[in-house]
């Protein structure tokens, strides 16, 4: 997962349309199915092992879960909404922040997971260097694409002026109404 859901958030950002939108959504579906089976297979080990005491890994990830099942929603209509007003909406601000929030929050989950599983040092380590990377990509990637969309978008001097319906009238020369 410390691989999956950051490629799709990287690939939405760098793959051209309609691709970007289908990578993007098979792979975090695909996260999203891997993540459902960690948190089951979580669930079944406390149960087999007879350890009921929750922990904050667990808690964690039951939230990251949650938060995490209710994107693909929010992504489904931001894109609905995004192809017919050409901007983002409320929606649109919900799965980003949503899934900027609870993914950072998993990646570090799975760091403490291990932690507490007293995992040799060797795959903490693998862990923290695979998760420092592909979080910085992931980082870099999202500041690219929002620069590229900063810069496209007009600001306010630069786009043409509205002109009002009685505009028309100053430039026949008629002044009186």
């Amino acid at each position: 997962m410390v691989v999956l859901f950051p490629s799709g958030a990287i690939f939405v950002r760098i793959l051209p349309p309609p691709a970007a939108v289908w990578v993007h959504g098979l792979l975090q579906t695909l996260a999203l199915c891997v993540l459902i089976a960690a948190v089951a297979l979580g669930i079944r080990l406390v149960q087999d092992l007879g350890n009921s005491e929750i922990n904050s890994h667990f808690i964690i990830g039951l939230v990251v879960m949650v938060c995490l099942i209710i994107q693909p929603i929010f992504g489904f209509i931001h894109h609905e909404k995004f192809k017919r007003l050409r901007r983002r909406t409320s929606a649109s601000y919900v799965h980003l922040f949503n899934g900027r929030i609870f993914m950072t929050l998993g990646i570090v989950n799975g760091a403490l997971g291990l932690w507490l599983a007293g995992a040799s040092d060797k795959l903490k380590i693998a862990y923290i260097a695979a998760a420092a990377t592909m979080w910085t990509l992931w980082l870099l990637t999202g500041i690219w694409a929002e620069w590229r969309i900063w810069k496209m978008t007009p600001r306010p001097w630069q786009r043409k002026k509205q002109e009002s319906p009685l505009s028309w009238a100053h430039e026949l020369g008629e002044t009186s109404f």
